[in-house]
């Protein structure tokens, strides 16, 4: 039998505290992150029928810019302007470093590869993407598949070889942040 006794003591007391903030702190991360989801798809959805920026929350500084799916490998995201780090931690961005995604030229999107871009590791070549901006619904293929240092190898906006670019860190399993190894998808528009 427990001694009630024992839950009076100050290492009892603080380490029941400390667990309960941990697990409080955590909640609350969850919670930002639904949330935040569903502020993005509803800013989507005001983008479809308006055609103009809505931020998800008003001092956010991205806001969604396209529709991505992959349904080979089950993939569905929002797209977000930008690709910073701030952008990227709610979803896949728009790199400003490439053409707009109604635009000629190559479009590059890259996002994490723990979270958003995770199942791009079951990718192949062949398989359809698809895009859906307020104004186009398009389809490319994949013709390539690759592994790059990003020291060595820069995504040239200008290729004319491509004319979407998924990026994403590289290996898939990495349980250190960075790197230099980035995994590239490219695909053509049909």
């Amino acid at each position: 039998m427990i001694n009630p006794q024992v839950f009076k003591t100050p290492v009892v007391l603080v380490t029941v505290s400390l667990g309960l903030w941990h697990f409080v702190s955590a909640s609350w991360i969850y919670s930002k992150a639904y949330a935040a989801t569903f502020l993005i798809n509803n800013a989507w959805q005001k983008t479809l029928v308006t055609n103009k920026i809505n931020k998800p929350w008003s001092w956010a500084d991205t806001w969604p810019v396209a529709a991505l799916s992959i349904p080979s490998i089950g993939l569905s995201e929002i797209v977000l302007s930008g690709d910073s780090g701030s952008s990227l931690a709610f979803g896949p961005g728009l790199s400003y470093a490439g053409a707009a995604l109604d635009n000629n030229g190559v479009k590059l999107i890259s996002g994490h590869r723990d979270t958003h871009f995770n199942k791009l590791k079951s990718i192949n070549i062949n398989d359809a993407i698809f895009i859906k901006t307020p104004v186009s619904n398009k389809q490319y293929k994949v013709k390539d598949i690759g592994i790059v240092d990003s020291r060595m190898y820069l995504i040239d906006a200008d290729n004319v070889n491509y004319d979407l670019v998924l990026s994403t860190c590289y290996p898939f399993n990495s349980i250190s942040v960075g790197g230099t190894e980035r995994f590239i998808v490219g695909a053509i528009e049909l």
